[in-house]
């Protein structure tokens, strides 16, 4: 089965960033888990639909990620399109589906890879403690959850993004919702990123050691059951023209 939350893996690659603790959903986003038979013809249809002139009108922000572990998910990339709104995900999908320029990215992209699983999700709230995050060989981890008890859930976020724990993180922490995914379970995920694999894991287990996410944990499973646990790494981010 596949996996509920490996549509944001690359959530925190985006290069958007939300203000501190920020609360509405302001970034939308597709996720495509694919299995590259030829990860460097990918990259080259990526970077050449982007450049070209229906890719130079595209408001979207672009990422690819190399899948470091997802269980038993096939996946072996992600491409992620983040929106700054459902209306730019709409003005977007307009100016190329009828575009040359999309067809033969269609193509290439069909001769080296095949789509595994397809996702629509939010980004709902952040904690940025470094803005410069988001380029080639930065790290996320990505936790997928079920959520029963949605006020709950937000206060114990809010205050958990809030805390001391949360500022000393070496990255930035986000969470949202997912909007659309099929039949796959899950209803929200909340991802760390760092500058790197080490910085992630040591940081991350840090934080989780911390008095703050005790406090948070202890009543947790009250209202939101942990589905998935996803790390990747960031390969390419293409942002607007």
């Amino acid at each position: 089965m596949k996996r509920a939350l490996l549509l944001c893996l690359s959530v925190m690659l985006s290069g958007f960033a939300l203000a501190d603790n920020h609360a509405e959903p302001t970034i939308y986003g597709q996720y495509f888990g694919v299995i590259a038979s030829d990860p460097e013809a990918v990259v080259a249809a990526m970077t050449k639909y982007r450049k070209s002139a229906t890719g130079q009108k595209l408001s979207s922000t672009v990422t690819l990620s190399a899948n470091v572990a997802n269980g038993t998910d096939q996946a072996t990339h992600t491409v992620s399109v983040f929106y700054p709104s459902p209306a730019a995900m709409e003005a977007d999908m307009k100016a190329s589906m009828d575009s040359a320029d999309r067809a033969a990215f269609v193509s290439a992209m069909g001769n080296a890879a095949t789509i595994e699983t397809e996702n629509v999700f939010t980004q709902t709230n952040s904690k940025i403690n470094d803005e410069s995050l988001g380029g080639a060989g930065s790290a996320t981890m990505l936790f997928g959850m079920t959520v029963f008890d949605a006020g709950r859930y937000t206060t114990a976020l809010e205050t958990i993004l809030n805390s001391d724990a949360a500022a000393a993180f070496p990255g930035n922490m986000t969470s949202g919702t997912v909007v659309a995914m099929g039949e796959v379970p899950g209803t929200h995920w909340v991802a760390f990123q760092a500058k790197d694999m080490s910085t992630l894991l040591s940081g991350v287990e840090e934080f989780m050691s911390s008095n703050d996410f005790a406090a948070y944990a202890k009543d947790a499973n009250e209202f939101r059951k942990i589905e998935s646990r996803y790390l990747s790494r960031a390969l390419l981010t293409l942002t607007p023209q």
